[in-house]
Formats: structure tokens, C-alpha cells, sequence
């Protein structure tokens, strides 16, 4: 009898991010390290905090929660910090893992975006090879491996 755990084979990720550019590549590198890891990904996104908190109490009623969130901070409407600190204060989603990916290299940022409960912050890459290491990071995460990918 074995005492290993399966990962599962399927994962949704739920993509906060105004920038159609972005999306586009971060979606292809979500697929490509899906793919390698043997898990097949739904991915949905939204372009601001409000819609990504309308997302996330739909897939709360329907029992489809994604299994992490990737977050922009700089969106209008509702920005990513104000978004965490919203999908933190609900104690039932308090445990979604929630990822930051940003622009911004700037230390400061990267500390406010964790006190308001991002899991991890990662710059946006120059290159798509890392973006995939980065994607890879967040299919481990999303289907039960690490919590701290950082």
C-alpha cells in the first residue's frame, strides 16, 4: 500500500489583470506548464478587483473556487492590494492562495502587497522562459503542492 498522495490533475486559475498583452502570455505559460506537469488548467480572467471578487463569491456559491489567483496590482476600479485585503477579509477564503505579479520591483510594493495577503510577489519577466518558471511555481501551488512559492 502506498502512502503517497496524488496531486490532482486538473486546477482553475482565476487571472486579475487589465493588460490583454499580459494575459495572453501568462495564459500560454500557465498552458505550457500545465501540460508539463500533466494538469489540465481552466483559466478565467478579469480586469479589476471588483469583477475578480464577483468571480471568486460566484465560484464560493457553485463550489468552484480557483485553486489560486494571480494579481495585478495596478487596475482600475479595484486595484490588487485593495482586492487582497477584501478576499482576506472574508475568513472562509482566507486560505485561496493568492499570487502578485507586477511591474514594479520596488521593495516597499512587494511589502504592502503581502500585508494585504498576497502569498508571494513575483516581477513581471523580460523573458518568457521565466514567466514559465514562474507559471510552473503556480501550477505546484494550485493543484496542493508548496503554499510559499517564493
Amino acid at each position: 500500500m502506498s502512502n503517497t498522495t496524488s496531486r490532482p490533475d486538473r486546477c482553475n486559475i482565476l487571472i486579475v489583470e487589465d493588460d490583454h498583452d499580459d494575459v495572453v502570455l501568462l495564459d500560454r505559460a500557465l498552458r505550457a506548464a500545465a501540460k508539463t506537469n500533466g494538469v489540465n488548467v481552466e483559466i478565467m480572467r478579469v480586469a479589476n478587483g471588483f469583477e475578480a471578487l464577483a468571480a471568486v463569491a460566484r465560484g464560493d456559491l457553485t463550489a468552484r473556487l480557483p485553486d489560486v489567483v494571480i494579481v495585478d496590482l495596478n487596475m482600475p476600479i479595484m486595484g490588487g492590494e485593495l482586492f487582497l485585503r477584501r478576499l482576506r477579509g472574508d475568513l472562509e477564503l482566507a486560505g485561496l492562495p493568492a499570487v502578485v505579479l507586477t511591474t514594479s520591483s520596488d521593495q516597499p510594493i512587494h511589502a504592502e502587497a503581502m500585508s494585504s495577503g498576497a502569498d508571494c510577489v513575483f516581477v513581471k519577466p523580460n523573458s518568457f522562459g521565466e514567466l514559465l518558471a514562474i507559471a510552473n511555481k503556480v501550477i505546484e501551488v494550485a493543484t496542493g503542492g508548496e503554499r510559499i512559492i517564493q
